[in-house]
């Protein structure tokens, strides 16, 4: 039975030993890409020299220097609240529940939260693990995670563009302070 035993050890070790060779203790490639050093925090490519302002009125595209080609990892943060009518009411960036109805621009999202889309291919958003295509707007708030741009056909160089989710744009005031990272 003692022999049993250490055969079958032998065995279970020489195995376990073989899947680590094969299969590997990680995947340091993964760091390499866009997307790994965005997970990493790593430096990216591009960083916004200081938080830009983003007033509650407006959609605004991104002034990205790099352009947005296929595969270049986005990643959003942004603090502020926004007045969202006359009478000074003031809502966060984040958004609140419930959630903005038919008629708003990002139905299903929170309302009043930082929202973005982009004008060519689409953006799969870490956070929700969906895809959202040209025009369709996605949820920021005060973090987005990390994003990767798709643009499978040309032309590329779509453009981020960023607004709030509000059904009265124009009502309101004040700005979200906006940092965006570029890992390409």
């Amino acid at each position: 039975m003692v022999r049993i035993r250490s055969v079958l050890a032998g065995v279970m070790a020489a195995v376990v030993g073989t899947l680590g060779l094969v299969v590997g203790t990680g995947n340091p490639a993964a760091a390499e890409t866009p997307l790994g050093h965005c997970y990493d925090d790593s430096t990216p490519a591009h960083r916004d020299a200081a938080p830009w302002r983003l007033p509650g009125g407006v959609q605004a595209s991104w002034p990205t220097p790099l352009g947005l080609i296929n595969g270049d990892v986005l990643r959003v943060t942004a603090s502020g609240r926004i007045r969202i009518d006359h009478w000074g009411t003031s809502k966060s960036i984040a958004g609140e529940l419930p959630l903005a109805g038919s008629g708003w621009p990002a139905p299903g999202l929170r309302r009043y939260m930082l929202i973005g889309k982009v004008t060519i291919g689409a953006v799969w958003l870490k956070s929700t693990g969906l895809t959202y295509g040209a025009g369709k707007w996605f949820p920021i708030g005060t973090d987005s995670d990390c994003m990767m741009y798709q643009s499978g056909a040309l032309p590329e160089g779509g453009q981020l563009v960023l607004s709030f989710n509000d059904d009265n744009l124009g009502d309101n005031g004040d700005n979200a302070a906006v940092v965006v990272k570029q890992w390409i």
